[in-house]
């Protein structure tokens, strides 16, 4: 954009010197030649412009055969409106509801007779910012989850600040949440800031969570109790589950 405006800027300079030119020199020389000039002027101009502006090379496809794309739920015919899923080792489908601000299980394979079951929060889109047992806990349309080696849910509550972890013993927060204002502050977990845009992703590896932080621009760790790491089944039963 400054570029293009410096060559506009540049063109009208050249044309209102030229043009003064041709005035005080209008006796002398006819006015072909000057608006030749001037035209070759405007095409260069033009030209370095035009250059300096990005190319697409356009779309390049190659389809491979053999895939389908099938609708198997819509809209909420499960009762919820699941904005991000995980897959449990035992092929268990975990999601959580932005809407209506829970996390729920279903089990494959799905249809629009699936139903879901709650995991944590309320069914009624209830929001909140309360720990404890999970079919009394509460969050604030989180969006995103994932999950250690033992089975813990670890959520993204967005709106709360806070990421929450749903276990055997109910919904505790573990980083934020303290303030309702969003930052940018590591520490101790009661003093941790994050942006009102973050995820949550379990590394195995390094037995720590990564909470991409979109709205501060940041990767941000948080290390995790090693048993829950080490743990050999992910199959876990949540005491508070609702059926």
């Amino acid at each position: 954009m400054r570029r293009s405006h410096f060559y506009c800027t540049l063109t009208l300079a050249l044309l209102l010197s030229l043009t003064c030119t041709f005035q005080f020199q209008a006796h002398a020389a006819p006015p072909a030649p000057l608006i030749k000039h001037l035209s070759s002027l405007l095409k260069w101009t033009t030209t370095v412009a035009s250059s300096k502006a990005p190319q697409s090379e356009g779309n390049v496809l190659q389809f491979e055969d053999g895939y389908i794309v099938e609708t198997v739920v819509e809209r909420n015919a499960m009762g919820v409106v699941p904005y991000k899923i995980r897959v449990s080792e035992d092929g268990e489908l975990y999601a959580v509801d932005e809407v209506n601000s829970n996390v729920v299980k279903i089990t494959p394979p799905l249809s629009q007779y699936s139903r879901a079951r709650l995991v944590a929060g309320s069914f009624q889109g209830y929001t909140g910012h309360i720990d404890g047992k999970a079919n009394e806990a509460r969050f604030n349309h989180p969006r995103g989850l994932t999950m250690d080696d033992k089975g813990n849910i670890y959520v993204a509550d967005t709106l709360n600040l806070a990421i929450r972890k749903i276990g055997d013993a109910g919904v505790t927060t573990i980083a934020g949440g303290k303030s309702n204002v969003a930052g940018f502050r590591d520490g101790p977990s009661e003093d941790a800031k994050f942006s009102n845009d973050f995820d949550v992703v379990y590394v195995h590896s390094i037995c720590s969570l990564l909470v991409v932080d979109r709205g501060n621009a940041a990767l941000r760790q948080i290390s995790l109790n090693q048993e829950d790491c080490d743990y050999q089944s992910s199959s876990f039963t949540m005491t508070g589950m609702i059926p």
